[in-house]
């Protein structure tokens, strides 16, 4: 897929590291063709790392067709980079608050990001990190450029999504 913006970023470069047959570590992948989406409302999703079952055991790999598109994980977990585009010039829409029963950590790469709560919200800069733990949460980059950031999701167990939806 080409893509014709400047501001979002080229193909991620993944190196996977295992161990060769001494034991040894070593490169078993490195490729720059990390699997990418654009998707519908313009979020270029680059996913990094995904695996059915945690934990994670020696010889797991990414399995390219187990895409999930947005979605977060009903099992296992993902690792993904996320550039939101650059805000429009009509203002932001209203807000999509929504949760799943999932634990996600979001880091800042590049730009600033909005996080609504239902009780308020945060700004995230470069460098910040925010923890979702099976929370209502719409994302919204405000700013004239795009905003690019790391997103780390886990599956809760059933008990531990029972255990947060009665503390709501």
């Amino acid at each position: 897929m080409q893509l014709e913006d400047p501001d979002l970023p080229t193909h991620a470069r993944r190196v996977i590291v295992g161990v060769n047959n001494t034991g040894a570590s070593t490169v078993v992948t490195d490729e720059q063709a990390v699997p990418r989406t654009l998707l519908s409302n313009g979020i270029l999703l680059q996913e990094v790392w995904q695996q059915r079952g945690i934990p994670a055991v020696p010889d797991d790999r990414p399995e390219p067709e187990w895409t999930l598109g947005p979605a977060a994980p009903t099992e296992g977990a993902v690792v993904r980079i996320l550039t939101v585009p650059a805000a429009d010039g009509d203002g932001p829409a209203e807000p999509d608050l929504h949760t799943d029963p999932s634990l996600h950590v979001i880091t800042m790469l590049s730009g600033e990001l909005v996080v609504l709560l239902e009780d308020g919200e945060v700004t995230l800069g470069i460098g910040d990190s925010v923890v979702l733990r099976h929370s209502m949460h719409d994302l919204r980059n405000l700013q004239p450029r795009p905003a690019t950031f790391v997103y780390t999701s886990f599956a809760l167990t059933e008990s531990e999504s029972a255990r947060w939806e009665s503390a709501r």
